[in-house]
């Protein structure tokens, strides 16, 4: 899949299913740039932010969440869950 079918299947396919998780509250969708004179083995980095990991959880075990999983399978090669502990340094 090219970098343009990538885009175009995560926002405007994949993008609609994942809005429909309940308790979501923050959906990031970041589109990766080839770096110059390398490949990058990464199209995509995906945000998905959850009050806490309970409701993330609760989440993916719905319908909704099954279907969004499944499709994660039909455009993108790998996946991989980081589950993380933000920590925003002030400037």
């Amino acid at each position: 899949m090219t970098d343009e079918e990538f885009a175009k299947y995560l926002l405007h396919t994949h993008a609609p299913l994942v809005r429909k998780l309940s308790g979501i509250r923050k959906y990031v969708v970041n589109l990766v740039k080839k770096p110059p004179e390398r490949e990058s083995q990464y199209q995509g980095v995906v945000e998905l932010w959850f009050g806490n990991l309970q409701d993330m959880k609760k989440a993916f075990a719905s319908p909704d969440g099954y279907i969004a999983s499944e499709d994660a399978h039909k455009f993108a090669s790998t996946t991989t869950a980081l589950y993380v502990d933000e920590h925003e340094i002030a400037l």
